[in-house]
């Protein structure tokens, strides 16, 4: 090659590659993202950047998926986009979004459910409750990603208890009907952090503890009965461990241990488990389940009167877990 084509071939690659990095950066701008109403103007830019972003999502290329990932999710999570343009962008993108949910390869679906994640609004969190449901996604990969975007429920909006209730009945539901550990862990944890996220009304925090409550006592029933995997009893332990962590320091020490008498009939029957496990190959989660419902009874120093109303503790403190 003669060094005059070499030099124009090289140029020929840098410009490509400038393209290539124009375009995986399209961007919407400052004033569109902090937008209250759409004009002509910002809906055509905002249709363009959704095309562009689809456009991505569903290459065969890993890199451009990826990219299409990312245009969607930097200005939801990096705080670019107020809470209004974030649901009118939210209905307009998520329905070309649950299409390669549907119809892609695992890859492209995954990548999809990442952009619906860091949409965090009403709807996009609706549909996540859906597509973490067995009936509904029977590919465990999606359910997984799925539920994690409700677990960590990181929506500025807040939602009407018409809202957060139909998403709780979703939960639930999907709760009593998984088989993948880790996808149950995640559930648990949506009921978690629904029954204390200020952006869910009281009413529905209340039915989020009803529910995480119920299906604690469930799952625990159901292992000791052998009615289900043995390796589920993982899930309870994340969702204590969590709940030592995140939650059980931040609540006064007379509310803490009425949380606590509301699953004292779980620890009870977690800590017979711990004796005699269902299966010797998760004894050590066996193990870890009781050492953690100790941590609940004892720490907290629990009493349930007969009338079923927890006695104020009589002494202080705060209980911390691990994960």
């Amino acid at each position: 090659m003669t060094p005059t084509r070499f030099i124009c071939a090289s140029l020929l690659a840098l410009a490509v590659t400038a393209a290539g990095h124009s375009q995986a950066t399209i961007r919407l701008s400052d004033k569109v993202l902090q937008s209250v109403t759409m004009d002509a103007a910002a809906k055509s830019d905002v249709q363009a950047f959704i095309a562009r972003a689809m456009e991505y999502l569903k290459s065969a290329d890993p890199s451009q998926v990826r990219s299409g990932r990312d245009m969607i999710s930097q200005p939801m999570t990096k705080g670019g986009a107020n809470n209004s343009f974030r649901t009118l962008f939210a209905s307009m993108i998520l329905p070309s979004l649950k299409q390669v949910v549907a119809d892609g390869s695992t890859f492209q679906a995954s990548n999809a459910l990442e952009a619906i994640k860091s949409l965090q609004s009403p709807d996009s969190m609706s549909y996540l409750a859906e597509q973490a449901s067995t009936p509904r996604q029977p590919n465990a990969t999606l359910r997984l990603i799925a539920a994690s975007g409700i677990a960590l429920l990181r929506t500025p909006i807040d939602l009407t208890t018409a809202q957060a209730d139909a998403i709780l009945k979703s939960i639930g539901a999907n709760i009593a009907t998984e088989k993948d550990w880790m996808v149950l862990a995640y559930g648990l944890q949506a009921l978690q952090s629904f029954s204390t996220s200020p952006r869910v009304p009281k009413a529905s925090q209340n039915t989020a503890q009803t529910l995480l409550v119920g299906a604690l006592h469930s799952l625990a029933t159901r292992l000791r009965s052998d009615s289900v995997d043995a390796g589920m009893i993982r899930a309870i332990n994340r969702c204590l461990a969590l709940n030592l962590r995140d939650q059980i320091p931040n609540m006064s020490h007379a509310d803490a241990a009425a949380a606590t008498a509301l699953i004292e009939p779980t620890l009870k029957i977690l800590k017979a488990m711990a004796i005699n496990p269902p299966s010797p190959e998760y004894s050590e989660a066996y193990a870890q389940a009781g050492k953690l419902a100790d941590k609940f009874l004892t720490t907290l120093g629990t009493r349930t009167p007969s009338k079923g109303t927890p006695q104020k503790p009589s002494g202080g403190g705060s209980a911390s877990g691990q994960n």
